[in-house]
């Protein structure tokens, strides 16, 4: 392949012949060359949620974007109830070992967050930079997360079409109304099997708390939140972005929970301005 073209390195399916117990590896999509950047989707999405951003950005960056068991081109957990965040950052790290890849710039879109801040748990010195787009560094109450597990057993049930109604909270009021975002969102989400549903509704809801994780962020960090976010509020956003040592909050007005598919140039200029801050 040309250089500086897209390479898809989609997992086998199978854990490696020296550990059988190890999960599937995950398909990571690559394009671009120069300095690394993760981009890690939301749920129930998948790696193509980043397409905008890999346009904007992959002329001057290497754009990395895994895929969570069961989305997009990640094969399935064999038992994807028994998923954890801290398992697919493992899985990520892997597939970046297998690409070559050192030292990175993680983004996170929401579930996405929740990978980057556990892959400050497991590999702090690999983060050049840290961006958290909508994600809370909060555990769920117990509350979300007993739903959480009800609807992960929902969709092996019933299927992906449990997770569609989402789009009315992923989306702000003015992106619903608008086809051209809200169609290809719906289409995302189709993208995924049962299965990754189920495994993505797991692994949020037992992830840690990282809120303690925030103030020993040594590396820049960025939020950025859409302010018609239903899911997470600006106040959070502000928060979130005061305790991390060298945080700066970049707010997107009229975007909601996914502000890189609702306003995708403002989105990429902002990480763009960020990248060059950090150099």
């Amino acid at each position: 392949m040309r250089e500086g073209g897209s390479r898809s390195s989609p997992g086998p399916g199978t854990g490696s012949s020296e550990d059988p117990h190890q999960p599937p590896e995950l398909a990571l999509h690559d394009t671009g060359v120069g300095p690394a950047i993760l981009l890690l989707h939301a749920f129930p999405l998948d790696a193509s949620q980043w397409d905008h951003q890999v346009a904007a950005l992959s002329g001057d960056f290497r754009c990395l974007r895994p895929d969570m068991w069961g989305c997009g081109e990640s094969p399935e957990l064999p038992e994807p109830l028994l998923a954890t965040v801290d398992g697919y950052a493992a899985a990520v790290l892997r597939s970046l070992d297998a690409a070559g890849v050192g030292e990175f710039v993680a983004v996170g879109s929401s579930m996405g967050g929740y990978a980057a801040l556990a892959l400050l748990r497991l590999a702090p010195e690999r983060l050049r930079a840290l961006v958290l787009a909508s994600a809370r560094a909060a555990a769920d109450t117990p509350e979300q997360a007993d739903n959480r597990r009800k609807m992960a057993g929902l969709a092996l049930r019933d299927g992906v079409e449990t997770a569609v109604p989402m789009v009315k909270r992923l989306l702000g009021p003015g992106s619903r109304e608008e086809p051209q975002i809200s169609d290809p969102v719906v289409g995302r989400i189709r993208r995924c099997r049962p299965a990754g549903i189920a495994a993505c509704q797991a692994a949020m809801a037992g992830r840690p708390d990282s809120t303690p994780l925030l103030g020993l962020v040594g590396v820049p960090a960025l939020v950025i939140h859409g302010d018609q976010d239903a899911i997470l509020s600006l106040d959070e956003a502000r928060d979130e972005a005061a305790v991390l040592p060298r945080g700066e909050l970049a707010v997107i007005a009229g975007a909601g929970h996914l502000a890189n598919l609702e306003d995708p140039p403002a989105f990429s200029e902002t990480l763009r301005g960020f990248l060059a801050r950090i150099g």
